[in-house]
C-alpha cells in the first residue's frame, strides 16, 4: 500500500515536495488556502523580480546615452505592467496546477489544523485527512515593528507594494535587508525620492562587509539616501504625508514621505496550525527540526520559512526534497554550507558560504582573492561596477566563501556554490578555462590571485 503523505502549504517548499513524493510512489494530498506557488510565485520572488526587471530596463536605456543611444518619453505604465504581472503569475501558477494533476497529487483548498499527529482537519468544513507522514510548509508573513503607526494608512509592506496604482513621490523604506534594498531600487528607478533606514550599522548586515559597502555606495550614487544605526520609534501623519520619527546617535530626527514601506523581514506562518497541541516544539525562529527536517513528533516534517533560518525559495525547495527522501526511507541531511544568497538590485549582489568575519572565526587563517569588475571587459561593456571575492582556508586552499557585486552575479553564484559543494580549491578553480568575454572570468581571476598571479588587474 502506498505511503500517504499530507503536505500543508503549496509554496516552493510544499509543491516540489509533493511532485517528488508522487514520483517516488507516495499518495500525496496538498492543502493550500490560497493559490499554488505560495508567496514566491504570487507575491514575492517572481512579481518582485519582474518589477526589478522593468526598473532595471529603464536604467539601462537611460545609461545607453553613454554609448550614443537616444530615447525619449521613457516611463512605466503601471496599469499595463500590473496586467502583465498578473498574467505571468497566473501562467506560472497554472503550470504548477497542471503538474500536480499530471502527477496525481490531490489538491485541497483550505486551512489545515492538526487534530492528532496523524490527522488534520480543513477549517470550516467536515473534511479530515489522515496520513502516514506530514510536511508543514506553511510559509511566512511580512514582519512589522511594534511601534505606534506601524499599521496606519500609508504604510505598506512588500505585498501591498506590488499592487500600488501609482509611484509615490517619496518613500521611506524601513529595513536595509534584501527586501528593503530591492524595493528601494524599484522606487528610485521609477522616480521616487527614497530613503532607507536600517537599525544596525550597515546595510545587509548578515552579508560580507565589502558587499554591504559596495551596495551602499552604489545606491547612494543613484540617489538613494541611506541612514544606518537608526531606531524607528513612531510613524505618524496621513496617507500621502507620513512622518517617521527615529533615533540616531542619541538624537531624535524625523523624515517625511508620501509612503512608508515596512521591510523588516518575515516571520513563520505557523500560529493557527495546532502544532503545540500535538507536541511539536517551536523555537525562536519557527518550527524546530533536525538535519533530516524532522520535528520532535514522529512522522511530522517541516520545511521552508516555517522553520525560519534562510528564508529563501531555493532553500525551501531543497529542504522539501530532503524531507521527501526521508519520508520514503532514504536517509538524507540538509546542508546549508553551499546555499546561495542573492540580492537583485542594480548592480546585483550574490554570496555563498562564509563571509570574511565568519571565515576568520571558524578557520583562523584564511586567504582572500579579489578581482575588481572595472578590470573585466564584459563588465565594462555592461557598465556595471563591483567585484568578486573568493575566500579560502589557508591549509588546503579549499574555497569556503564567495562574494560578488556586479551585473549578472546572481547567475554566476551557482558556479561558486558548486565549487564549495565539491570542496574545490582555488587552484582547481583558477585552472578551469572560462569563456571570454564573460563576467564568469572574474571568478577565475580572483582564484588566480590566490595562486599568486594577477593577469588583468594591477
Amino acid at each position: 500500500m502506498p505511503k500517504r503523505v499530507v503536505i500543508i502549504g503549496g509554496g516552493v517548499g510544499g509543491y516540489p515536495a509533493a511532485l517528488k513524493l508522487a514520483q517516488m510512489g507516495a499518495e500525496v494530498s496538498l492543502i493550500e488556502k490560497d493559490r499554488l506557488g505560495g508567496v514566491c510565485l504570487n507575491r514575492g520572488c517572481v512579481p518582485t523580480k519582474l518589477f526589478l526587471h522593468a526598473a532595471n530596463l529603464l536604467d539601462q536605456i537611460k545609461d545607453g546615452r553613454r554609448m550614443g543611444l537616444q530615447a525619449t518619453g521613457l516611463g512605466l505604465d503601471l496599469s499595463r505592467f500590473r496586467k502583465h504581472k498578473d498574467r505571468l503569475v497566473g501562467e506560472l501558477v497554472g503550470g504548477v496546477e497542471k503538474l500536480c494533476q499530471l502527477r496525481k497529487v490531490k489538491l485541497l483548498k483550505g486551512t489545515a489544523v492538526f487534530e492528532t499527529p496523524r490527522r488534520v482537519r480543513i477549517q470550516g468544513s467536515d473534511q479530515a485527512i489522515s496520513g502516514d507522514a506530514f510536511i508543514v510548509a506553511s510559509g511566512s508573513v511580512a514582519g512589522s515593528l511594534p511601534i505606534e503607526g506601524a499599521d496606519s494608512p500609508g504604510v505598506i509592506d512588500s505585498t501591498r507594494a506590488l499592487d500600488i496604482d501609482r509611484i509615490p513621490s517619496s518613500v521611506v523604506v524601513i529595513g536595509g535587508g534584501y527586501i528593503g534594498l530591492e524595493f528601494a531600487q524599484i522606487f528610485n528607478s521609477l522616480g521616487a525620492e527614497v530613503t532607507v533606514i536600517e537599525m544596525l550599522d550597515r546595510l545587509v548586515p548578515g552579508e560580507d562587509a565589502d558587499v554591504s559597502a559596495e551596495l551602499t555606495g552604489s545606491l547612494t550614487s543613484q540617489g538613494v539616501r541611506v541612514i544606518t544605526g537608526a531606531k524607528v520609534q513612531r510613524i505618524d501623519g496621513s496617507p500621502g504625508d507620513k512622518a517617521v520619527d527615529f533615533l540616531v546617535d542619541g538624537q531624535k530626527k524625523t523624515l517625511r514621505a508620501a509612503t512608508v514601506m515596512m521591510a523588516v523581514g518575515r516571520r513563520p506562518n505557523i500560529d493557527s496550525l495546532g502544532l503545540k497541541e500535538i507536541g511539536v516544539k517551536l523555537d525562536r525562529r519557527g518550527i524546530e527540526v533536525n538535519e533530516h527536517m524532522e520535528t520532535c513528533v514522529d512522522g511530522i516534517f517541516a520545511v521552508g520559512d516555517a522553520v525560519g533560518g534562510l528564508m529563501m525559495a531555493h532553500v525551501a525547495t531543497a529542504e522539501g526534497h530532503v524531507a521527501s527522501d526521508n519520508i520514503m526511507g532514504q536517509k538524507e541531511v540538509i546542508d546549508y554550507s553551499a546555499a546561495p544568497r542573492c540580492i537583485y538590485t542594480n548592480p546585483e549582489a550574490a554570496a555563498v558560504g562564509l563571509n570574511e568575519d565568519e571565515a576568520r572565526r571558524v578557520h583562523g587563517q584564511i586567504e582572500i582573492g579579489r578581482f575588481p569588475l572595472h578590470s573585466s571587459s564584459k563588465a565594462r561593456i555592461l557598465g556595471g561596477p563591483g567585484f568578486v571575492k573568493v575566500i579560502t582556508e589557508k591549509k588546503y586552499g579549499r574555497i569556503i566563501g564567495v562574494h560578488m557585486v556586479g551585473p549578472k552575479v546572481t547567475e554566476l553564484i551557482a558556479e561558486a556554490a558548486l565549487a564549495i559543494n565539491l570542496e574545490c580549491t582555488s587552484k582547481e578553480l583558477a585552472h578551469s578555462i572560462h569563456p571570454h568575454p564573460t563576467i564568469s572570468e572574474a571568478l577565475m581571476e580572483a582564484a588566480m590571485g590566490l595562486e599568486g598571479y594577477k593577469i588583468n588587474c594591477a
